[in-house]
C-alpha cells in the first residue's frame, strides 16, 4: 500500500507512539473565561515555551491561562446566546516573521480579515492591520497548503477559495499574501489535504476539491466535482471543516465532514473506477445537530487518529434544528479498516458546553497526549485536560 502524506491544521497533535486502550481516555473540565465568542487557537504567544489560548479579545496565558485583553472585538452576544461577536476566526502566525506569533481574524459581519501584530516583550495592545475585503467571512484555520510540512497557511471559508500566507519584509512593513484558487461562489465550508495521493495538498469546498499544481502560488488548480454537506447525499451544502483521512485503509483518502445547521456526521467513501472518482457517504452519527467545528487527533494513542467535534450554540439565534437539545462535546474512536467503526465517548453533555466555529487540539500541559480546546456563545473558553498520561 503507498504511504500517504497527511496535511492537518496546525492545532491536530498526532501522538502516535504508545499502544493504550481507549477506555483509559477520561478528560477533566478547566473553565478558562466566560466570554460569548465563538473562533478559538492555540499557540506560544508570549514565548515561554508553553502553549497558550487565543479567544479573542484576550489572549490566556499559561500555564494558569490568565487572561490578557489584546483587541476590541465589535458586535454583541446577549445571556441567551443571541447576537454576534464580530471574530469567526483565530489562526495564528508569524506574520511579519520577528519570531511573536500574530493572530488571522476575520468578521462574517466586518466582511474582512485582519491580522493583530504581537508586539512581544512591550506588551500592550496589539495593532491591527487589513488583509482584505472580501465579504462575508465563515471562519478559518492555519494548514499545510504548501505541502513543506508546516501548517504555516491560512485557508479561510470565504464564497470563493483563497489562502493566505505571511509576507515578511526586512526593512518594510509586513503583510499577508492572499492567493486565489478559484473565484467561483461555494457553500460555505473547507479544508486541505491530499484527496489524490500525488503528495501535494489539495483544497476542498463542499461543491468541489481544487488538486494543487506543482507549484501552489502559480500554478492552475484543477476544479473537480464533489457534494458535501446536503441533506441527500449527492447535495451539496455548509459543512463544518472537511477532513482528508484514510478511514477504510483501502489506500485512497476519504473525506470526513457534516451538515454544519442540521443532523448528521459523515465520511465519503472514495471509489475509483480507472480514471473516474466517485463518493459514497456513510452515516457516523446523526442524534444531535449543528456539528460545526472538526478535528482530527490520535486521543487514545492507539496510531490512528479520531474524530473530536462539538454541538455549536445558538448558530442563527435559535433558528436551526435541534438548537435547544443539550450541548456536547464528544470524540469518536475511529476502528479503521474494510468496515470501520466509530465509536461515540462523551467529552462533556449537558453542562453547558458545545464547541463554536472551530475547535483545537494540542498538548496544553506538556504530558504527551492531545487536549481540547473550544469556545462558543455559552461562554469560554475551555480545555479538556486528557488525563491518559
Amino acid at each position: 500500500m503507498k504511504l500517504r502524506r497527511l496535511f492537518l491544521p496546525a492545532a491536530a497533535v498526532l501522538l502516535l507512539a504508545g499502544a493504550v486502550s481507549a477506555g483509559e481516555v477520561a478528560f477533566k473540565t478547566h473553565r478558562v473565561g466566560t466570554y460569548r465568542g465563538e473562533a478559538c487557537g492555540v499557540a506560544d504567544f508570549n514565548n515561554d515555551g508553553k502553549p497558550d489560548i487565543a479567544a479573542l479579545p484576550f489572549i490566556y496565558l499559561a500555564p494558569e491561562f490568565k487572561p490578557v485583553e489584546i483587541c476590541t472585538i465589535e458586535g454583541e452576544v446577549d445571556e441567551e446566546g443571541k447576537g454576534y461577536r464580530w471574530d469567526f476566526m483565530n489562526a495564528p502566525l508569524d506574520v511579519d516573521g520577528d519570531g511573536w506569533t500574530d493572530i488571522v481574524t476575520a468578521s462574517w459581519f466586518g466582511k474582512k480579515a485582519e491580522w493583530l501584530r504581537n508586539p512581544g516583550p512591550a506588551g500592550g495592545r496589539w495593532p491591527l492591520a487589513l488583509v482584505e475585503e472580501n465579504g462575508n467571512f465563515e471562519c478559518g484555520e492555519p494548514w499545510d497548503v504548501d505541502g513543506d510540512g508546516k501548517a504555516d497557511e491560512v485557508l479561510p471559508a470565504v464564497a470563493g477559495t483563497v489562502w493566505y500566507e505571511a509576507n515578511p519584509v526586512k526593512g518594510g512593513e509586513p503583510a499577508v499574501l492572499r492567493h486565489v484558487i478559484s473565484e467561483k461562489v461555494m457553500d460555505w465550508g473547507s479544508g486541505c489535504g491530499d484527496v489524490n495521493g500525488d503528495g501535494r495538498p489539495d483544497v476542498l469546498r463542499p461543491n468541489a476539491w481544487f488538486e494543487a499544481p506543482a507549484d501552489p502560488r502559480a500554478g492552475e488548480w484543477k476544479e473537480h466535482p464533489l457534494a458535501l454537506g446536503g441533506k441527500e447525499e449527492g447535495q451539496a451544502g455548509h459543512t463544518a471543516q472537511i477532513l482528508v483521512y484514510d478511514v477504510n485503509r483501502d489506500g485512497l483518502p476519504d473525506l470526513i465532514s457534516s451538515i454544519a445547521h442540521d443532523y448528521g456526521i459523515f465520511w465519503w467513501e472514495q471509489r475509483k473506477d480507472g480514471d473516474a472518482v466517485s463518493w459514497k457517504r456513510h452515516l457516523i452519527d446523526d442524534t444531535w445537530s449543528q456539528a460545526h467545528s472538526f478535528m482530527l487527533a490520535d486521543l487514545d494513542l492507539d496510531g490512528d487518529l479520531d474524530l473530536v467535534t462539538g454541538k455549536r450554540f445558538m448558530a442563527h439565534n435559535g433558528g436551526d434544528p435541534g438548537e435547544f437539545e443539550p450541548l456536547g462535546v464528544y470524540w469518536y474512536e475511529l476502528v479503521p479498516g474494510p468496515a470501520p467503526e466509530w465509536k461515540k465517548h462523551i467529552v462533556s453533555f449537558n453542562e453547558g458546553i458545545g464547541s463554536g466555529l472551530n475547535l483545537v487540539t494540542a498538548d496544553l500541559d506538556g504530558d504527551g497526549d492531545s487536549d481540547i480546546v473550544v469556545t462558543g456563545k455559552w461562554g469560554g473558553p475551555v480545555w479538556f485536560e486528557n488525563t491518559l498520561k
